[in-house]
């Protein structure tokens, strides 16, 4: 019985989250993400920055497994900071409309990149420590794997509690660039503004299991 309740627990939510990034994201990805622009990503970012007043802010390109932002500060993987393809400019718009939040509200921008940090870490954790239990008998395997599929949906809950977060740094992007000349084509500004929008989607699930979706 207690399996059966945290499967249900974990793999309803998880399921949901699933299906409103496909909905939401993954279909406007598919449609216009490959689009090749005339600025990179962290061109659109210094421009997101210098039309939010936003000076001073430390911006970084390097690798790095989770999100790195605050109101001073903003790392950009290499991927992001040098791509022309809309996708990755629009995650990095995303990013940067994150950071002239945190300028504001800085806690909150906190809850989301911890359940961000949340959902990449805490289920692949449980999962090493599950393993070696089940290796030790000291847990059966479908108790392992409802605990493991419970942590999951603890880890979707905090991303769908938090999501409101990114969605309003993306209508604060997305208004720039349909209010201004943020970028000089009016199609790539109207590009953009729908795929920052859709970016806001994309973290709905535990990066732990993301892949299973696709990029």
């Amino acid at each position: 019985m207690i399996v059966k309740f945290l499967l249900l627990l974990g793999l309803v939510p998880v399921f949901a989250a699933f299906m409103a990034r496909k909905f939401f994201c993954d279909r406007l990805l598919r449609r216009d993400g490959g689009a090749e622009l005339s600025l990179t990503g962290a061109e659109f970012v210094e421009r997101i920055f210098k039309k939010g007043r936003a000076e001073g802010v430390d911006l970084q390109v390097k690798s790095r497994p989770f999100l790195v932002l605050g109101p001073e500060r903003l790392v950009l993987s290499p991927g992001l900071a040098e791509s022309r393809r809309a996708r990755d400019v629009a995650e990095a718009g995303l990013l940067a409309g994150m950071v002239l939040m945190a300028r504001q509200q800085a806690k909150v921008v906190g809850w989301r990149t911890w359940a961000v940090k949340f959902g990449s870490a805490m289920p692949a954790f449980t999962t090493i420590v599950m393993f070696f239990a089940m290796v030790m008998g000291r847990l059966s395997a479908s108790f392992a794997l409802s605990l493991i599929a419970a942590i999951l949906g603890m880890a979707t809950l905090f991303l769908w509690f938090t999501l409101p977060v990114e969605r309003a740094a993306a209508k604060t992007v997305g208004e720039m660039l349909e209010e201004t000349a943020l970028v000089a084509r009016q199609s790539e500004g109207e590009t953009l503004a729908s795929l920052v929008r859709a970016m806001a989607w994309r973290r709905i699930i535990p990066g732990a299991i993301a892949w299973i979706g696709g990029r």
